[in-house]
């Protein structure tokens, strides 16, 4: 009986480690193998860079319809120089999902590839597709090919891309350029890119591109003749391209209403300060300003003065404006050489006089060649 009990206590014994030993190899194996979906392959692929590709393989195996985890695949191929496996597995995304995400991956490769044919086809694809902002392909595009009317032909004719390229050749200073495209978007006539080609406008003007600027500030503002924008200032100046800048005084104020300017001037007025300005384009010739002006409190020498500026240097002054008026005030000048001026209504205290508390009005300005 006891020799009995001890077989039986050893048999157990014996069960329980062959047990043991089963289950510590069934846990081994399911350590080294993750369970069998694509996604926890992708995932040991992240945690485990050196068998990457063997993840991303089984990864693919199991759902074949997986686009990122072609794209990590051709990628990690890349990277190990097997260049045929990239290309094949960044192909397979792309069939597989149609969206931007493996158009741009495929375009990123090929243009590392130095492949212009594929790269345009899927930078094409892929800008067909991006409803974000398209400044990461525009990049890469011009790139491969630096003129940016040629790269638009290549991408797609949208103003999606064009506003992009725009933006892109802003940043970047090319001002040609940046014309020819905001000719494309402005024969569009969407009101939504207004903002933005009057943008362009002053930044023209900024870079010394009068004729330029005023090519993309007549396609915004439906044409016209060279010459004061906004005259008879029946609308609000805007601040942009050829239309007024109106600032206030320090501790004085400036309003605009019922096509009339009127601008306050107080004790604490500095002695010189910029009132009223505008961009215009000049040829060689006699001008004459005609202007409405009256003024009420100030000086009898109000400091009041238009002058005309070119290159940050003054060409012409009228004479200081009288107090009173209420009637129309002209003042002619000379240009002699044609470009682009900047007309200003300054003021500046006349020496011996003092700062008084008043307001001066403008309105009906009209500028003639004589």
């Amino acid at each position: 009986m006891l020799r009995t009990r001890l077989f039986a206590g050893v048999f157990f014994l014996g069960f329980v480690f062959a047990v043991g030993g089963t289950l510590r190899l069934a846990i081994s194996e399911s350590m080294s193998r993750p369970a069998g979906n694509a996604g926890d392959y992708q995932e040991r692929a992240a945690r485990q860079p050196q068998l990457a590709r063997t993840w991303l393989r089984e990864a693919v195996r199991l759902n074949p319809r997986a686009a990122s985890a072609w794209i990590a695949l051709g990628l990690e191929a890349e990277q190990a120089g097997d260049l045929k496996e990239a290309e094949s597995c960044l192909l397979e995304a792309e069939k597989i999902d149609r969206q931007y995400l493996p158009a741009w991956s495929s375009a990123n490769f090929f243009f590392r590839q130095a492949n212009d044919p594929q790269f345009w086809r899927a930078a094409a694809r892929a800008a067909a597709m991006s409803y974000d902002d398209p400044a990461p392909l525009i990049a890469l595009a011009d790139r491969r090919e630096p003129r940016a009317m040629a790269a638009l032909e290549r991408l797609g004719d949208s103003a999606r891309l064009e506003r992009g390229y725009l933006h892109f050749l802003i940043r970047e200073n090319r001002w040609r350029e940046a014309q020819d495209v905001a000719a494309r978007l402005i024969s569009r006539h969407h009101p939504q890119d207004s903002e933005l080609l009057l943008a362009l406008a002053d930044r023209l003007i900024a870079a010394g591109e009068g004729s330029a600027a005023w090519e993309v500030w007549t396609g915004v503002r439906s044409g016209g003749a060279r010459g004061l924008t906004n005259g008879d200032l029946k609308t609000n100046p805007s601040g942009h391209g050829f239309d007024w800048r109106m600032t206030a005084p320090p501790a004085g104020s400036a309003h605009w209403d019922a096509a009339r300017i009127r601008f306050t001037l107080t004790e604490l007025t500095p002695d010189t300060c910029g009132l009223l300005d505008q961009w215009i384009l000049l040829g060689r010739g006699s001008y004459r300003l005609k202007f409405f002006y009256r003024s009420e409190g100030l000086a009898p020498q109000t400091g009041l003065r238009w002058s005309l500026v070119r290159n940050a240097r003054e060409e012409a002054q009228s004479g200081v404006l009288a107090a009173g008026g209420g009637g129309t005030t002209e003042w002619n000048f000379q240009v002699a050489q044609s470009g682009l001026f900047e007309l200003r209504l300054v003021y500046s205290r006349v020496p011996g006089t003092t700062h008084r508390q008043g307001r001066a009005e403008f309105g009906s300005l009209g500028l003639a060649i004589l």
